[in-house]
């Protein structure tokens, strides 16, 4: 497969904001904001739970059509809460159908919390403000009145939004999304491991899988000629994983541990020495960010030697290895990763740069942790 960055389809979370401009508001738009002025907070207590009932029906809306939850951390919640709510869901089902839809009501709201993220509340916050502009120079009264009183019953921070029927609908079609994306996931792996059974294999999983490229690389024609859809599933979820593991892998959140601290402190030492000063009194700016980047390239070009070069894939398959053997969870990106270190050379690699520059964090974070625990003594 050629290293080649696709194009990943994002959930937008960020709706435009209304547009500020001269509006002649319909009369039913003032006589909605007519009625909720004279009713004040009364009003909207006793219409509260019909409007969060009500609110489903917008999830359908053009301004929310395309708002998701993220699917795989969805799932994750979910099973999670599921496990704690397990013993006490079979106990309510025995009871009643109301006891059970009671106690899983208060699951759901649990779930949604934890996913209801700063960023999604933002995001519903604006997105309900864009609705509101467009409907009040509509016709449609009851949509605007549940969308000016949802906007702000959303916004006290005493109800839940697991009660609200536009974010359980959000929910529950980001929970469809993950339920299809894992069938199409398993079907990609059972395809995978009925062809290799063929080819004499016995015992398949992930390890089997990635340990057998040669064999890999047979199987995956025969399938993907078979189910040409298949390749492109496939290939998303391999990049898709690539991406995240590198983007993590660059912030420092993977440990790992492939470059000495000399290696390292290479690159600084040498803008330190074109700036003329020591390196933390460098104003921070986007031309150093630059430099620095540029700096950590030359250095890696430096470094790898072939022989040091050699050494680096050796460590990085070794790592890998254990990774698979203990379930580590980026074991088949690193895997995956090793089919870009061929060669004798060292060729710039985006791994490679997340390697070094997420060592880097992690060493600036523990003698910044070490200065700190010296300080207080």
């Amino acid at each position: 497969m050629p290293r080649k960055r696709h194009q990943k389809s994002q959930t937008k979370i960020n709706a435009p904001a209304p547009q500020s401009q001269s509006r002649e508001y319909s009369p039913a738009a003032q006589a909605i904001a007519q009625r909720m002025a004279n009713g004040g907070l009364d009003y909207l207590k006793q219409n509260l739970i019909r409007i969060m009932i009500d609110s489903a029906k917008l999830a359908e809306e053009i301004e929310f059509k395309d708002l998701y939850l993220d699917s795989e951390k969805a799932a994750q919640v979910t099973e999670r809460w599921l496990k704690k709510y397990d013993k006490r869901l079979d106990a309510a089902k025995k009871k009643n159908p109301d006891e059970y839809h009671k106690v899983a009501d208060e699951m759901r709201v649990e779930i949604v919390a934890e996913l209801a993220t700063p960023a999604f509340r933002k995001a519903v916050d604006q997105r309900l403000q864009t609705l509101m502009a467009r409907l009040m120079i509509g016709r449609d009264t009851k949509n605007l009145e549940t969308v000016t009183m949802l906007t702000s019953a959303l916004r006290m921070k005493s109800i839940p939004w697991g009660l609200c029927g536009l974010i359980l609908e959000i929910y529950n079609r980001t929970m469809q999304q993950a339920m299809q994306e894992y069938d199409e996931d398993q079907g990609v792996f059972d395809a995978v491991a009925e062809a290799l059974k063929e080819e004499g294999e016995e015992k398949i999983d992930i390890l089997t899988i990635l340990k057998h490229p040669d064999k890999l690389e047979q199987v995956g024609k025969k399938i993907f000629e078979a189910q040409p859809a298949l390749r492109q599933r496939a290939e998303k979820q391999i990049w898709e994983m690539v991406d995240a593991f590198e983007d993590a892998l660059s912030r420092g959140d993977v440990e790992m541990s492939l470059f000495s601290e000399e290696e390292l402190m290479l690159p600084f030492q040498r803008v330190q020495a074109e700036f003329g000063e020591p390196f933390i009194q460098v104003q921070p700016s986007e031309e150093m960010r630059e430099r620095i980047f540029d700096a950590v390239r030359q250095a890696l070009n430096e470094i790898m030697t072939p022989e040091r070069f050699r050494r680096f894939r050796e460590e990085v398959d070794q790592t890998a290895t254990n990774w698979l053997r203990t379930r580590q969870k980026w074991g088949a990106a690193l895997q995956f990763e090793l089919g870009y270190l061929d060669g004798s050379q060292y060729e710039e690699n985006k791994f490679i740069l997340a390697a070094f520059i997420g060592q880097v964090y992690r060493l600036g974070k523990e003698h910044k942790s070490a200065t700190i625990k010296n300080r207080k003594r």
